[in-house]
């Protein structure tokens, strides 16, 4: 095993050191250009798949030259059991990854964090890690490709996106490349054997090799399927998104809608005596839209950055950049690259740590999930202008209409008073208005002023299109005392289809909750909807009769294509029945999974059936 794998040391030695040379300079020039390490995690991604591919590519030839039948038996003709002669070439390839690609990664976060006055934290030499990982997981997903005999068996590929995609903590995401890498190398190694047409024969071998295809046709099926059914939409000039005129009073007429026409939208379905008079002053009146920024916020030690945490002082000429490790800003001047001081909770100077890891909109705002903070450029001073008490979270910076400044928040609508110029305290609470619907659902919020109140539209449906089921527009009246009251609400319409808004489900239910399991149980930042994250309460939206009617069939018909595929092959009648049972649990996915882990015994020809009898005879 040692003379095997330092024989495939040897073999790949130059094109190690080759590509280790061109990767050191690559980050050489890329962090000489921009900091890389506070990107978004748009461009980490875009990285990481590079070097995925890279990982692809490795095993694919080195895998792919052992293949021929002269080599292949060279291969295996040897004093030790198969398992261990893939153990060997996995260690070669792991120390040459490491060589390859981690190493010169770890020199490039090191020297920005000794050679340069750039914020460097504990968390990107983790970062080093998972590329480590997940080039190796990209090669255990092409040494099973190759050594497979359907090529279908790609989808593997998509099995390290759906453990790792994931922004939440990067220690903690560290487990789940373990999984991952633990996971890819045991279904691997099942493949690699004298036969690499046989299916596994160990039933714990078929199951960890199944477990992994089978997502990976889920999604392909879930993508695939959306795509191709919006395409025809879109061929055929039916699709919502992409009509000139939007079906009417659904979602996305709803969401197009200048805020005139949405508050008589829905003032026409209100039984309020007021409202006609309503109707006549809304078309006269300056109606303010606004919506939430986001759904989530940054976690401490998130793999990569969900947004910039990086902003110059001009007046100063100061980067400042978040550290996640000691929670304060810490500057570096943009004339020297020197450093050049902290900014802390109270301003510049100050040591103490924000309370949580901040998102920086515009306008000099601070925002962190309960407080929001403006940054004083003049005295360099912070000031708090929010603090709410969790679990209720801040989703957006003030909007300025009239004279009040609106937040949302995940339980409601406040209103603040306008600050005077000399005014340096916190923000006056006006009144607040809670929402008449989940945050996850809400889309935008309209606000007209009368000469007694306002008059404020709440629209939701955007989960909508996810099954999340029925919607509405509610238009509460806040009067001059703050007092909000319901004065109508219409329902929106369904602008897709139910197989559409509830395929996800509809494909596979059991890989579906599944799959919603890291996103309720992980870490990621969500601003939580009534103290569930969005997954999670995907977990219960409602699901019509017809849809289950629809995932029943498709049961039943996967379990039939399961039985036809192995009527004739020689799987033992308890295999069949696992199979089958299989098929009618998780669906599809099982079945296109049975299809390359099982071959389909070739068709005997016509005069080959009396020799057979006649043998039998």
């Amino acid at each position: 095993m040692k003379d095997l794998f330092l024989s495939e040391c040897r073999r790949f030695r130059n094109a190690a050191l080759i590509f280790a040379g061109v990767h050191l300079l690559l980050q050489l020039f890329v962090h000489r250009m921009t900091d890389l390490l506070q990107s978004r995690w748009e461009l980490h991604m875009l990285a990481l798949a590079a070097y995925m591919l890279a990982g692809l590519a490795f095993a694919l030839y080195q895998f792919g030259s052992y293949r021929q039948p002269g080599r292949w038996i060279w291969l295996l003709h040897r004093p030790l059991a198969p398992r261990a002669i893939f153990g060997a070439i996995g260690l070669a390839a792991f120390a040459l990854i490491v060589f390859a690609v981690g190493l010169p990664a770890l020199l490039a976060v090191l020297g920005n964090d000794v050679l340069s006055a750039r914020t460097v934290d504990a968390r990107h030499y983790v970062l080093v890690l998972h590329l480590v990982i997940l080039t190796l997981s990209a090669w255990l997903a092409g040494s099973y490709v190759i050594l497979n005999r359907s090529r279908s068996a790609i989808v593997i590929l998509l099995v390290p996106f759906l453990l790792m995609a994931h922004l939440a903590s990067g220690f903690v995401m560290l487990l789940a490349g373990a999984l991952c890498v633990a996971l890819l190398a045991f279904t691997a190694s099942g493949a690699f054997k004298p036969d690499r047409m046989a299916p596994p024969a160990n039933p714990a071998m078929a199951a960890a090799t199944a477990v992994p295809l089978m997502f990976g046709f889920y999604f392909v099926l879930l993508w695939g399927g959306s795509v191709m059914y919006q395409n025809v939409q879109i061929g055929l000039g039916t699709h919502p998104l992409n009509m000139p005129t939007p079906p009417a009073g659904g979602f996305t007429e709803s969401t197009r809608a200048e805020g005139r026409d949405l508050l008589l939208a829905g003032l026409a379905h209100s039984t309020d005596p007021r409202a006609p008079q309503w109707r006549r002053q809304v078309p006269l009146l300056d109606v303010a839209n606004f919506e939430p920024s986001g759904s989530k916020f940054p976690v401490r030690h998130q793999a990569s950055n969900l947004d910039t945490l990086q902003w110059e002082d001009a007046g100063r000429h100061v980067e400042w950049t978040f550290s996640h490790d000691t929670m304060r800003f810490h500057g570096r001047d943009t004339f020297t690259s020197q450093v050049s001081g902290t900014l802390g909770l109270h301003g510049i100077g100050d040591m103490q740590p924000f309370p949580a890891v901040p998102i920086l909109p515009e306008e000099g705002y601070i925002l962190t999930p309960q407080d929001l903070y403006a940054f004083d450029s003049d005295s360099g001073a912070v000031r708090p202008l929010i603090a709410l008490r969790a679990p209720e979270t801040l989703a957006r910076t003030p909007k300025l209409v009239g004279e009040r400044l609106y937040v949302i928040t995940n339980h409601r609508l406040i209103a603040y008073q306008r600050p005077d110029d000399d005014d340096k305290g916190m923000l006056k609470e006006a009144y607040s208005a809670p929402l008449p619907g989940p945050f996850s659902d809400l889309d935008r919020i309209d606000i007209a002023g009368l000469l007694d109140g306002s008059l404020v539209s709440f629209s939701f449906g955007r989960a909508m299109i996810q099954g999340a089921g029925e919607s509405a527009q509610t238009i509460m009246l806040v009067d001059a005392a703050g007092r909000a009251s319901v004065v109508a609400k219409r329902q929106l319409a369904h602008d897709f289809a139910p197989v559409f808004e509830h395929h996800a489900w509809l494909i596979s239910p059991v890989l579906h909750a599944v799959h919603a399991l890291p996103d309720a149980l992980l870490d990621e930042g969500h601003i939580l909807d009534r103290g569930d994250s969005d997954a999670a309460i995907e977990l219960r939206y409602p699901r019509p009769p017809s849809i289950w009617i629809a995932a029943a069939a498709l049961s039943l018909l996967s379990a039939g294509g399961a039985w036809f595929w192995l009527r004739r092959s020689r799987v033992t009648p308890f295999g069949k029945a696992a199979w089958i049972a299989s098929c009618i649990l998780l669906g599809p996915p099982s079945l296109l999974c049975l299809m390359v882990l099982h071959a389909r015994p070739p068709q005997p020809k016509a005069n080959e059936a009396p020799q057979a009898a006649a043998a039998a005879a």
